[in-house]
């Protein structure tokens, strides 16, 4: 990630603290990605049932959960980009779920234009993802 700049979200009422576990529930986008793409497969369902009080637990049933979770983490984070502009909510995923500075995306609007849909995109996912807790 190397040296960023410190982003000032007080106008959209967002703490550092908020927009930092933000930052780095973006930079989770990749991994999720790759467990919804494998995670069905035998590795994911290797556990046997465990018995568990009050019954025997279903490792099929809770691994599923879990992409269910996982793919909602997801949609938070494409929707709140598509939200924020349907133009560029590719160009602002690529930024903040993988780092790629605006210089290397070839964004078809100015930097300041970017930066400033880029702070809409963390106050909209910010929203969502207060909505849905």
């Amino acid at each position: 990630m190397g040296d960023k700049r410190k982003i000032d979200m007080s106008g959209f009422n967002i703490s550092s603290y908020a927009y930092k576990e933000l930052e780095y529930f973006c930079m989770q986008y990749g991994e999720k990605k790759r467990l919804i793409k494998y995670g069905y497969g035998p590795k994911a369902l290797r556990y046997t049932p465990v018995r568990v009080k009050g019954g025997i637990s279903d490792s099929t049933f809770e691994t599923a959960n879990q992409m269910i979770k996982i793919k909602c983490d997801i949609e938070m984070i494409e929707n709140a980009a598509k939200e924020t502009d349907e133009q560029l909510y590719k160009y602002i995923i690529k930024n903040v779920t993988e780092g790629v500075p605006y210089e290397v995306l070839n964004v078809p609007c100015g930097r300041r234009q970017f930066y400033d849909k880029r702070k809409l995109f963390f106050y909209k996912l910010y929203c969502i993802k207060n909505k849905n807790v």
